[in-house]
């Protein structure tokens, strides 16, 4: 008999046992997803207003370290990189903090009275450019190049705001804002201790960095948070058709102050991908969180395994008895752990996919399951189980045929 089918028989002996470690497989499978899944989402929100907007160099100050530090540099430097024959236009983009005021919201539990001061992020481009500030289409922030202009528009009213349709519950729907911005309501819509007026919404999404977000005009930006004209925290450096990025970022870097920086988009997306998951604790927390989750599930796993192969020491011993080496025996217990780890995968994996919709769609993190993913949770289990096994083994070895007489 081959390895792979005593290990199965093994298996299907005893289905209860086997049902209970598959079980405590899967449970290990879905924390490593789920933290998997947590720890891509840092990645995805720590870029998500970034890959919304429409840049190919994108100027900082020299002293950004992450959004909530952004820092402002003046705006004459993007007229300076306007300057340079490769640039075909510098948008100009503002980032602050702000807080909101929850409107009163009903929901299945009852009625939650508003008042209550939420921490909500603003940005603000010029009207007239919001089409050219934002990328366009099924993953950006405005669907055409028609809705962005009439955003524009809406925008050029003073104190009007677009409120992202992806935010938080909390800071109310965009219908119920617009309606309190018309005076239908009598539940006034203010930031920062203002009155406010939401003229409609655009589409950017929520995570570990903000649970909501407002659009504005540089000039309402302005009169909500004391920010002088002159200064801006970011600049969206468009290229002329076939410019060479690197070359022009070059040039850029060589004709600006050193109060500013030029990136590519690239770089930016790495450069906030390494201060969310190596700078911040909660990338830390989830990476350790990953290495307890296989720990727990290595644990588990050998537990289960000595268990079964202390019950069956007899049929192991009378495995050597007929001749079969200990090499031999070695694989049946690493056949066994490997159909172990398939068993628990395949519904850890079912159970995870559900975990992620909820976590995308009630908690607002952009989980997603991958095939890297995927293809690593099944690696790190088959090896979960094979190290158990490795551990277990010696139990086998330990089978004395003597012991049957």
């Amino acid at each position: 008999m081959t390895p792979l089918r005593l290990a199965w028989a093994n298996l299907a002996h005893k289905r209860s046992r086997t049902a209970v470690a598959a079980g405590g497989v899967a449970f290990a499978v879905v924390l490593i997803f789920m933290e998997l899944g947590l720890l891509g989402g840092v990645g995805r929100t720590a870029t998500m207003l970034f890959d919304r907007l429409n840049f190919d160099l994108f100027i900082t100050s020299a002293e950004y370290m992450d959004l909530s530090r952004t820092e402002q540099f003046p705006r004459a430097r993007l007229a300076q990189a306007r300057a340079v024959a490769a640039v075909e236009d510098a948008v100009p983009l503002s980032y602050a903090g702000g807080g909101w005021r929850a409107p009163t919201r009903t929901g299945p539990f009852g009625t939650t009275p508003g008042g209550s001061v939420l921490s909500v992020s603003m940005i603000a481009v010029p009207p007239g450019q919001t089409e050219r500030a934002f990328l366009l289409g099924p993953d950006g922030a405005f669907a055409t190049a028609d809705e962005a202009g009439a955003a524009g528009e809406a925008l050029a009213r003073l104190d009007a705001f677009l409120l992202d349709r992806l935010s938080k519950p909390e800071f109310g729907t965009v219908a119920q804002l617009v309606a309190a911005s018309q005076g239908d309501t009598g539940d006034p819509v203010r930031l920062n201790d203002m009155r406010a007026t939401v003229a409609g919404s655009f589409r950017l999404g929520t995570g570990f960095s903000w649970n909501g977000m407002l659009l504005s005009s540089e000039e309402t930006f302005a009169r909500f948070t004391g920010r002088p004209a002159d200064r801006v925290d970011f600049g969206l450096v468009q290229l002329r058709d076939g410019a060479d990025v690197l070359a022009a970022q070059r040039e850029l870097r060589a004709v600006l102050p050193p109060d500013v920086r030029v990136h590519t988009r690239e770089e930016l997306n790495a450069e906030e991908r390494r201060y969310w998951l190596r700078l911040t604790s909660i990338g830390q927390f989830l990476v350790v969180a990953v290495v307890l989750a296989v720990a727990v599930g290595v644990i588990f796993v050998y537990q289960m395994m000595a268990a079964d192969i202390r019950n069956m020491l007899p049929e192991y011993a009378t495995v050597k008895a007929l001749g079969y080496r200990p090499a031999y025996l070695t694989r049946v217990v690493l056949c066994q752990a490997g159909l172990l780890a398939v068993l628990g995968y395949a519904p850890g994996f079912v159970a995870a996919l559900g975990l992620y919709a909820v976590a995308r769609n009630f908690g607002g993190i952009p989980t997603e399951m991958t095939v890297d993913v995927a293809a690593g949770v099944l690696v790190l289990t088959l090896g979960m189980c094979l190290a158990s096994g490795l551990l277990a083994v010696r139990k086998v070895h330990a089978a004395d045929p003597a012991d049957l007489f």
